[in-house]
């Protein structure tokens, strides 16, 4: 289930916080849609035919195995995985790799960075599904207020956030931890969420839906939030900044979608 999150200006990052997330900045976001949880192994397997997670088995007791988060994806694999939920549920999609849309027009996703792809344009007045913006993730994550580190603190805790404390080293079934203030299941821990943005420091200011840094020689890593089943309990939280290769496959990395409200 989509749920709508009313847009708004909030001051992004943690005064507080690690160096990347400082300076605090203010941020307004424009209306959207996110998906109360992560995508699921059998979300993933209906669009794509295959289910690529290394936890692919051996579920914890009493939990189903194909509401397990799916993972071990590269962010060229969700922008597959988008454009295919999109196209197959009659929706336009968003993504533009080589001109093209239809991910068939692709080619192969590659295993390693790719400049072709690192170069996928966003459509964002299509509505079809794509990665949230770090911003957008982050307004979501801290309940879409304008000052809300007292009731994100509330929602990091350990009765919403599978973690190396808690996760018994594996992924869980989604939505059996309490939602958060805005009804979201495991937006902190059990796996990572593939962000759009490319890695770069905060810088003062005010921003209107900001979108991430230009991709540079130096500057390669794309966005992930949230937090996983092998991170700290302190790092599962709506301002720790996580980055990696968009090439990347890890068993603590998966996706979460929004669609843009037109």
């Amino acid at each position: 289930m989509m749920i709508l999150v009313k847009g708004g200006t909030f001051q992004m990052g943690s005064p507080t916080g690690m160096a990347d997330e400082r300076p605090v900045h203010t941020v307004t976001v424009d209306d959207f849609y996110m998906d109360e949880h992560l995508v699921t192994q059998a979300e993933w397997k209906k669009i794509m035919g295959v289910n690529p997670a290394y936890f692919s088995s051996s579920p914890k007791k009493g939990e189903s195995q194909i509401k397990r988060p799916v993972e071990h994806i590269s962010q060229y694999d969700a922008f597959v995985y988008c454009n295919k939920r999109s196209i197959a549920e009659k929706l336009n999609p968003c993504y533009i790799i080589k001109g093209e849309s239809d991910p068939k027009k692709w080619g192969a996703v590659p295993d390693e960075q790719n400049n072709v792809w690192d170069n996928a344009q966003c459509r964002w007045e299509a509505n079809g599904y794509r990665l949230p913006t770090e911003s957008e993730w982050e307004y979501a994550a801290r309940g879409g207020v304008h000052d809300g580190q007292k009731k994100a603190a509330k929602d990091a805790d350990e009765n919403r956030s599978w973690n190396k404390n808690n996760s018994d080293c594996m992924t869980h079934a989604v939505c059996l931890k309490s939602p958060s203030v805005l009804g979201f299941y495991d937006l902190f821990g059990n796996v990572w969420e593939w962000c759009w943005d490319w890695y770069d420091c905060y810088t003062a200011g005010e921003f209107v839906n900001p979108r991430g840094a230009e991709r540079t020689a130096d500057n390669t890593d794309r966005m992930g939030r949230g937090g996983a089943w092998n991170a700290e309990a302190s790092d599962c939280s709506p301002y720790f900044r996580n980055c990696g290769s968009p090439a990347s496959r890890y068993n603590f990395i998966g996706m979460r979608v929004v669609r843009s409200k037109k």
